[in-house]
């Protein structure tokens, strides 16, 4: 059995304190770099702050002007044809396309509804809806239309919503040149 003379013993309690100290600082650096790349991906494909836009307001976004015109609701669908209390909405927006390079700029091109306590809806297969009326365009097919400077179209998605939030939904649209902002819109008067 060795003994360790008063300075060796102060100096490796010493040694131990600064590796502790050192472990305390180095892991979560360590933890920071390796998700660092895993946080931007997650920010580039989430819309995660919002910008918003008057009713009637025409905004700059992807690189064309987008003017959000209505959110109505559909009547006339044969009974049956949805779950119980739920609505379908089509929301509708005016586009003039500016840059012409959609698929790059849209790519990932996302409408939807959100409710004042942040639920969100997806578009959706409506059964009964009537198909968009000739030249009228989802944003995914939009995207890869081929559409040049200057060009104007109408762009609609489909939803079901239930009944009680059908009055406060609010649409967003966010594209992949944009992220992580995306719009938000007012709904017009």
């Amino acid at each position: 059995m060795t003994v360790l003379d008063e300075t060796g013993s102060q100096s490796e309690r010493k040694w131990r304190r600064r590796s502790l100290w050192a472990l305390v600082m180095l892991v979560p650096l360590t933890l920071f770099e390796i998700s660092y790349d895993s946080l931007k991906e997650l920010a580039r494909g989430n819309d995660l702050w919002p910008k918003d836009v008057a009713a009637s307001q025409t905004m700059q976004f992807g690189g064309s002007d987008w003017q959000f015109v209505s959110l109505k609701t559909v009547d006339g669908l044969k009974a049956g044809s949805l779950p119980a209390g739920s609505i379908p909405l089509i929301a509708r927006f005016l586009v003039e396309v500016g840059n012409p390079d959609l698929q790059n700029l849209w790519l990932g091109c996302s409408i939807k509804l959100v409710d004042t306590r942040g639920r969100s809806w997806l578009p959706a297969s409506v059964p009964g809806m009537p198909y968009p009326a000739d030249g009228i365009k989802t944003c995914s097919s939009a995207a890869f239309s081929g559409a040049e400077t200057g060009a104007r179209m109408v762009i609609e998605e489909n939803f079901l919503v239930p009944q009680g939030v059908a009055t406060e939904v609010r649409p967003t649209l966010g594209v992949g040149s944009e992220r992580p902002y995306y719009l938000r819109f007012a709904l017009p008067n």
